[in-house]
């Protein structure tokens, strides 16, 4: 029969660990504040530029300018398609 493992056994391993400058210095650093500002304002000019041009909603209950799907005739194509070999099937019944 095994046993299961001991989960103090994983706590004894932090115990090993050692934060040193390597390891500090090896982490994620995060951008500075000036950055995520310059950041941030970027994003909103360009959001401001895509509702001026009808590309985002603005608001006013006028909704977003949607350019039509290229796959959106062939769904009305294969429709009628479809509804013609529905009649054609009834009809030679």
């Amino acid at each position: 029969m095994a046993s299961d493992p001991d989960p103090r056994d994983d706590l004894d391993r932090l115990d090993e660990l050692v934060l040193d400058e390597d390891f500090v210095s090896g982490g994620v650093t995060e951008a500075s504040a000036e950055d995520r500002i310059a950041r941030a304002q970027r994003i909103a000019r360009a959001n401001d530029r895509l509702r001026a041009e009808g590309e985002i909603a603005d608001g006013t209950g006028k909704p977003a300018f949607r350019r039509m799907r290229r796959s959106a005739p062939w769904i009305v194509i294969g429709a009628v398609v479809a509804g013609v070999i529905v009649v054609l099937a009834l009809l030679a019944r």
